[in-house]
């Protein structure tokens, strides 16, 4: 197929001797090559070289008129540069500084007179078989340009649709806020006097009938009230990552005191409310007031729901999917939930009785609300229920173990994990330790410090602690949001305790790029800070930096 189309190329020969062009168009007629145009008149290659728009030039050099250098010279600005033409010279001066010249002006190959004709030959097909198959890398690159334009239009045509979609969406967002905040202000100040009035009327009147009409007034503005601040709340805590704050709590205490305001509650229903804390001293990451909202809803709706028994709360400690969590359960005996409704319950506005004849009030919030309070504070939460007997409602939320649950842990991943042995002499090699949950970060770092250290890799803070315990490292390079279990500022903690760990410099390498969070990092004892992203260079320089000082220190 390739032959075939060699044997169709286009080669214009130039040279001021006839009888050379002869031996040359003879060669090319009895080799199968028709295809091809001669000029002994050097001016005029330009002129054909237009018109012919050749695959191949065969050239002379020493021409009266025009060189063959000259001429190369010419044809320099008429190709375009990109493509490949190739030219052969074939010329009588045989010294080397003219064939360095001629290479250098842009001739492929030199071949000098009097020339073997097999050799020209196969020099001829080895130049247009490059010649084609640069033509077709050519035209798979043109038709891949001509792809990616295509797609690049599809795409900046999706990316102004979704500019388009996600402008008016953030503008019906902002719509929306407007209008419950102005609700909010209307609704609520105009309840102020409903509710304020109404219960100066309640204190005032003695008529048993009045009085009841005025009962059902308060009431029926609590309920609306409550309405209001559940709505407000769901709205206010899609935008929660802006200002929710998670900090270590004692969640026994936290447990301990917003279950027992509901007594009063659970009294009146003469239901028991039970509280049963299985590890006294669990700790976990939370927001104390989104978690006593959370905690609220729940004990709520059991207390609300149950009309014979009463609740339990308990809290415990689970070791699940090499994480330690929280486990708050709330349990009631009241009249549970449908299997059918169970996977609706969390849904917006969704209850397990709905429509017409749903059985009992409410905006169907309480649940949404408390499922997004717990996936802000990295938790998950989940629901059983059986039809009379009860439901039991479920938070798991990462703990902060303690440094007894720590070593135990990490004696356990000791046991399954198998110390790699180097032959590098400590003093030949650096070793550093990235500890970092995302993959892709992991190898972009060891890429960037690779054939400079040893690299070794740890993807949660356990796995961290474990490997530095095995192997001492010279530098760390710590993820701060390592996912569920430790997080890094918990994992350089915990590594400092270990003997050797003191001055080896441990690096916050983060994505959390606040102004202030740089301050905040090395103020948990981090030697520096790299905020994601960053470049190979700037993370190669700051730990040779870091290095650097530890080697002045030791010396010092």
């Amino acid at each position: 197929m390739i032959d075939a189309t060699l044997k169709n190329a286009k080669i214009l020969i130039v040279d001021d001797q006839q009888a050379n062009i002869d031996i040359l168009t003879g060669l090319l007629e009895a080799k199968g090559f028709t295809n091809y145009l001669i000029t002994t008149d050097p001016r005029k290659v330009v002129e054909l070289y237009e018109e012919f728009q050749p695959d191949l030039l065969l050239l002379d050099l020493q021409m009266p008129h025009l060189t063959g250098f000259q001429i190369m010279i010419q044809l320099k600005v008429l190709v375009p540069e990109n493509s490949y033409f190739p030219i052969l010279v074939l010329t009588a001066d045989a010294t080397k500084e003219s064939k360095m010249k001629a290479l250098a002006n842009g001739a492929s190959d030199f071949l000098t007179k009097p020339f073997d004709l097999l050799e020209v030959e196969l020099r001829i097909k080895n130049l247009l078989k490059t010649r084609y198959l640069h033509q077709q890398l050519e035209n798979q690159n043109q038709i891949l340009e001509e792809r990616v334009k295509e797609r690049t239009a599809q795409l900046e045509k999706l990316n102004k649709e979704l500019k388009i979609a996600k402008d008016k969406a953030e503008e019906m967002n902002r719509v929306k806020n407007y209008f419950l905040s102005n609700m909010s202000h209307e609704l609520r100040t105009s309840l102020i006097s409903v509710l304020g009035f109404a219960e100066l009327l309640q204190q005032e009147l003695t008529n048993p009938e009045h009085v009841e009409f005025i009962n059902h007034i308060i009431e029926g503005g609590k309920r609306l009230n409550n309405t209001l601040t559940n709505i407000l709340e769901l709205t206010k805590l899609e935008v929660a990552d802006s200002f929710i704050s998670l900090k270590p709590y004692n969640l026994a205490e936290e447990i301990e005191v917003r279950v027992k305001s509901f007594l009063p509650m659970a009294q009146s229903k003469r239901l028991f409310l039970k509280t049963e804390i299985g590890e006294r001293n669990l700790k976990a990451n939370i927001d104390s007031e989104l978690f006593g909202k959370a905690l609220y809803n729940l004990v709520n709706n059991a207390v609300k729901f149950t009309k014979e028994g009463g609740i339990f709360v308990t809290l415990n400690y689970e070791e699940k999917e090499n994480c330690g969590w929280a486990v708050i359960k709330v349990i009631d005996t009241g009249i549970g939930i449908p299997k059918e409704n169970l996977d609706k319950i969390f849904s917006e506005f969704r209850q397990s009785s709905e429509g017409n004849s749903r059985s009992h009030e409410g905006t169907g919030l309480g649940l949404t609300i408390t499922k997004r309070i717990v996936e802000l504070m990295k938790g998950t939460i989940e629901v059983e229920s059986e039809v009379g007997k009860g439901s039991t409602f479920i938070i798991r939320i990462p703990a902060i173990p303690e440094t007894s649950q720590i070593k135990e842990r990490v004696l356990e991943k000791t046991k399954n994990t198998k110390t790699q042995i180097t032959t590098l002499k400590e003093e030949e090699v650096k070793k550093i330790l990235i500890v970092e949950d995302n993959a892709s970060n992991r190898l972009f770092m060891k890429l960037c410090l690779s054939g400079l250290f040893r690299i070794i890799e740890a993807e949660d803070g356990i796995t961290g602690i474990t490997i530095a315990s095995q192997e001492h490292a010279d530098l760390i390079l710590m993820d701060i949001n390592l996912g569920r279990g430790l997080d890094g500022i918990q994992t350089m903690h915990e590594i400092r305790k270990i003997p050797g760990y003191m001055n080896v410099p441990i690096i916050a390498v983060t994505a959390y790029a606040l102004f202030t969070d740089r301050n905040r990092f090395l103020s948990e004892g981090f030697d520096e800070y790299l905020a994601k992203p960053f470049k190979k260079d700037e993370l190669l320089n700051l730990v040779k930096t870091c290095l650097e000082k530890q080697k002045n220190v030791k010396q010092f």
